[in-house]
This record gives structure tokens, sequence and C-alpha cells, in this order.
């Protein structure tokens, strides 16, 4: 893709880890209508773990900077033009997410996930590509927050986001949980302390701190089904073995 008009023109490898038969036009096409259009984006269909495709996309890419995505994301058309600027001064980026799932199940999911931007549950996506560390091929799940936890150097959170079209309802979220709970205990061995470890603090006060406790406690309703979800993928993680 050509470049755009900024005065840098560094190239942004956009890594895109598939599964055989995945529709990830409506993905492409968001990119296409990025403001930054010096980009190549590497799509790895290998039939492996995602942490593993990552790493392939990783080693083939050859931009300046490496952008993470799934399937089932979109950008918005600033994004791009956004993080190359803050790159300029952080060494990784957290993207905001909306969640798209239709429902009441995904108005909830996206009413949670805003409570994460920037918070040890969430993660980078943009970074630097030089001396970027690779992900552990033996997780799947918390992969993404091992990975964070490599990236060293300051961090911000974008102003833009990423549109999260997660075709999943109760069910399939938790089948998925339980799945990615399987490598929790790779993920503490490795970060022993780390905050998403602390029960308190995953299932209450990351809802609580600086203040969002005002926006937790405005939409009891919305707080009453969390805690119950997350009640759920506490005893999912509990019987993990």
């Amino acid at each position: 893709m050509e470049g755009s008009d900024r005065q840098y023109k560094d190239l942004v490898s956009v890594i895109l880890p598939v599964r055989r038969g995945e529709n990830i036009y409506a993905l492409l096409r968001s990119i296409k209508r990025s403001t930054y259009t010096y980009i190549e984006i590497i799509v790895v269909d290998e039939g492996k773990e995602r942490s593993i495709q990552r790493n392939i996309g990783m080693h083939k890419a050859g931009g300046k900077y490496y952008l993470i995505l799934d399937s089932d994301q979109h950008v918005s058309p600033g994004l791009i033009d956004e993080c190359v600027g803050l790159s300029q001064y952080f060494n990784g980026i957290y993207i905001p997410e909306k969640i798209m799932t239709k429902g009441l199940f995904g108005y909830i999911r996206n009413w949670e996930r805003q409570f994460y931007d920037g918070t040890p549950v969430d993660c980078v996506r943009f970074v630097h590509a030089e001396g970027c560390p690779m992900f552990d091929k033996d997780m799947s799940g918390p992969e993404d927050a091992d990975w964070d936890r490599k990236i060293k150097g300051p961090k911000i959170v974008a102003e833009n986001c990423i549109y999260h079209y997660e075709d999943v309802d109760l069910v399939g979220y938790l089948r998925k949980k339980a799945y990615y709970s399987k490598s929790m205990d790779r993920f503490a061995k490795l970060n022993p302390g780390d905050k998403v470890l602390n029960f308190w603090w995953r299932y209450f006060g990351v809802y609580l701190e600086n203040g969002k406790w005002k926006r937790f406690f405005s939409r009891p309703d919305l707080a009453i089904a969390l805690m119950g979800i997350n009640f759920i993928r506490g005893v999912i993680y509990l019987c993990r073995k």
C-alpha cells in the first residue's frame, strides 16, 4: 500500500492470524480505509495456535512497527495514523475495543471492556518491531498478557479504537474461557505476583479503582450481570485442571 501524507513514512506490519475459512474481507476493507496507508498485511493461515501464527507473522514482517489484530476485529480509520505518531514517544500502545456482539450479552461485554483500557487485563497491540519479543508458543489466551509484560518502556492508551465483532454467545464465550484457563498455570509461573492473578483485584478492584466505581455503580443491573459472569469464570478457573 502506498505512503500517506505524514512527514514520516514508516512501514506498519499488520499481523493477522486466521483460521481456515474465516472471512476477513471486512477487516481488510477497514485497513484499506485507514488514513495512514504505508502498510503491509501479513495473513498467517497455518492451522496452528494463535500465538505461533503471530510469531510466524512477525518473522515475515518487514515493518518498523507491528499491529497485532484478530480476524474478527476492524480498525477505525485514524487508528494506525495515531499509533504511528504516538510511537515516536511510546514503546507500546493499548487500543480501546468496542464489542459489537449483538444482544444483551454483547452489551454487557462492551460495558465491561471499557473498564480494562490500559490495565493489566489489557494488552498492547501496536509496538516497535526492533527488539520485539515473541509470543509464548505454549500459551493460548493469556499469551496476550504475557507478551504485554515483555514489552518494556512507556505505554499509552490510544484515542481511536478497534471494533470487535465477536460472534459468540454466553455459552461459547465460557467455553473459550475454559480453554484459555488451561494456560494460566504457565502464565503464573512466568509472571509470579502479576496483578491479574490477584483474585480481589481481577474480579472487583479493576472495576472500582481510579474513580471507575462511579461508572460501575451507575448501572447496578449491568454490575450484577457482570458479577454473575465473573463468578462462572472464577469457577472455570478453579476447575481448570
